[in-house]
C-alpha cells in the first residue's frame, strides 16, 4: 500500500502555522516530544515511547567464531524490522528503502563509533567470541524512526546482561543465572540521534512528527553523546539547498548537544533503577510493558492531542475587566492584577452550542458535549425549531399537533366462505 497523499491545504496550513512559530501538537520549534522507557522482564528488553512513535529493541547473545581481520573482538549485530503494524504503507517480508537507511544509521551511531567494548566479549581468541545481536521491531510510526530506535537501542544494551562463562582450553562453560550472576556490557561512551527538519520557509523544527517529516525539505540527524561528540552525521536533502545544511547543522548544534545530555541522563537514571530493583528482588517500582497498555482504551496509542491555546480565556477576562474597570484598558493587567487572581479557576470555556472546552493540561484541553451518555435520552429535535422561533407561515414549534399511535389488537370472528371461494382457495 502507498503512502497517503497529502492535500495542499493540510501543506499550507503546516507551513502557514510555522511562519508564526506554532506547531500541530503544540510544541515549541526546537522542542522534542516526551520520552517513555518500559522494560520487559528479561535482560536488554526495551520499549522506548517518543510521542506516538513506539519501539521495541531487544539484545540477545550467542557464541560464534570471530572474524579473521579482528580474532580477539567480538560481534555486534543490528537488524531493523519494518511491518504493517508500524504504518500500512510498510511490507511484511521485505526490506524498504526506509529500513536500509535506519539500519544504516544505527550501525554508524552504534558500531562504527566504537561505543561497546568488543575485546571484552571476546572468549577464546580465533576461536570463540560473544555475538551481541539488536534486534528492532518499530511498533507504530508517527515520524522520527531514528531518535526512537536510537534511544531504545542505547537503553536495550545498557540494560542488558550476557551468563558468565569458564573457559578451560578449549571447553568453554556458560554458567546460567542462578549459578553466577550475569555481567553488564562496557560501552565507552552513550550515542543517541537527535533529528531536525527544515522547511521551504527556512524554519527548522526538532522531533519532527511523520507528516512534519514528509513536508520538510531536509533531514538532518545527528549522533552526539554526553561529551558533546559528534559519532554520526546524516543529511538528507530533497531539493538540492546545499546552503541550508552547513546554516542548519551551525544554528541547531547546541540544541542538539543539549537535548542529547538530557535523554542520556533520562536512560542511565531509568536502567539503574530497573537493575537495582532486580537484584534487591523488591515489588516493580518502574515501567514495565504492561504499563504501556491501557486497559481502559480500545488503542494503547490513543493519546489526547494537545493544541496551543493562545488566546485561552482571553474573550471572558475582556469583558469581566469591562465590567469592573469600565473606563480603564481591558488589556492593563498591571493595575488590576490582585483583582484577577480566580483566572486559573477559568479553566472551562462554553461554547454556542453548549459545549464545554475544558483545560486538563499545559496547552492541551478537551471537548466535552453536553450529549447524555444513554441514547435518545436528552437529544435535542434538529428537524423542530424552537419554541421562541416561527416558521415561514407564521406557525410555531408549539402549534405542531403530536399525534399518538396505540396498538389495537382485535379478534376476527369466524368467516363463512362460500363454495366458489373455498373450490379458488383449494
Amino acid at each position: 500500500m502507498k503512502e497517503v497523499l497529502i492535500t495542499k491545504c493540510e501543506k499550507k496550513f503546516i507551513n502557514t502555522a510555522l511562519d508564526e512559530n506554532i506547531r500541530l501538537d503544540g510544541r515549541k520549534l526546537n522542542e522534542a516530544r516526551k520520552l517513555k522507557l518500559h522494560f520487559g522482564s528479561s535482560w536488554g528488553s526495551c520499549l522506548a515511547s517518543l510521542g506516538q512513535t513506539r519501539v521495541i529493541a531487544n539484545v540477545s547473545c550467542d557464541i560464534q567464531q570471530p572474524k579473521l581481520s579482528r580474532p580477539n573482538e567480538g560481534l555486534l549485530y543490528i537488524n531493523v524490522e519494518l511491518n504493517p503494524l508500524a504504518a500500512a504503507h510498510f511490507e511484511a517480508g521485505r526490506q524498504s528503502e526506509v529500513g536500509v537507511a535506519l539500519t544504516r544509521q544505527l550501525e554508524r551511531c552504534f558500531k562504527d563509533s566504537r561505543c561497546l567494548d568488543m575485546e571484552s566479549l571476546c572468549i577464546v581468541a580465533d576461536k570463540k567470541v560473544w555475538n551481541i545481536r539488536v534486534d528492532i521491531n518499530v511498533i507504530n510510526h508517527d515520524g522520527n524512526l531514528v531518535d526512537c530506535a536510537s534511544i531504545a537501542t542505547l537503553a536495550a544494551l545498557s540494560h542488558f546482561h550476557r551468563p558468565d562463562v569458564t573457559s578451560t582450553g578449549d571447553d568453554v562453560i556458560i554458567h546460567s543465572f542462578a549459578e553466577k550472576d550475569p555481567l553488564p556490557l562496557t560501552l565507552f561512551h552513550q550515542p543517541v540521534c537527535v533529528s531536525f527538519s527544515t522547511f521551504e520557509n527556512g524554519k527548522t523544527i526538532m522531533d519532527p512528527t511523520y507528516i512534519e517529516e514528509r513536508l520538510g525539505v531536509t533531514q538532518l540527524t545527528m549522533g552526539l553523546n554526553a561529551y558533546h561528540e559528534f559519532v554520526n552525521l546524516s543529511f538528507a536533502d530533497k531539493s538540492s539547498l546545499s546552503k541550508i545544511s552547513t546554516d542548519v547543522s551551525a544554528s541547531v548544534k547546541s540544541i542538539a548537544a543539549n537535548h542529547a545530555i538530557n535523554v542520556i541522563k533520562q536512560i542511565r537514571d531509568a536502567v539503574t533503577l530497573d537493575v537495582q530493583t532486580r537484584y534487591k528482588k523488591e515489588p516493580c517500582k518502574i515501567n514495565r510493558f504492561k504499563d504501556a497498555i491501557s486497559s481502559d482504551k480500545i488503542s494503547m496509542f490513543r493519546e489526547k492531542m494537545p493544541i496551543k491555546l493562545s488566546q485561552w480565556n482571553t474573550r471572558i477576562k475582556e469583558e469581566e475587566a469591562q465590567k469592573k474597570y469600565p473606563k480603564m484598558d481591558c488589556n492593563d493587567e498591571n493595575d488590576h492584577n490582585d483583582d484577577n487572581d480566580d483566572d486559573e479557576d477559568n479553566d472551562v470555556e462554553m461554547d454556542e452550542s453548549g459545549d464545554e472546552v475544558r483545560k486538563v493540561g499545559l496547552r492541551s484541553a478537551e471537548l466535552i458535549t453536553k450529549m447524555s451518555t444513554s441514547v435518545g435520552e436528552g437529544l435535542k429535535n434538529s428537524w423542530v425549531s424552537s419554541s421562541d422561533d416561527e416558521d415561514d407561515d407564521g406557525t410555531s414549534a408549539n402549534d405542531i399537533e403530536t399525534l399518538k399511535v396505540t396498538k389495537v389488537n382485535k379478534v376476527l370472528g369466524e368467516i363463512v366462505l362460500t363454495d366458489s371461494e373455498q373450490e379458488d382457495i383449494l
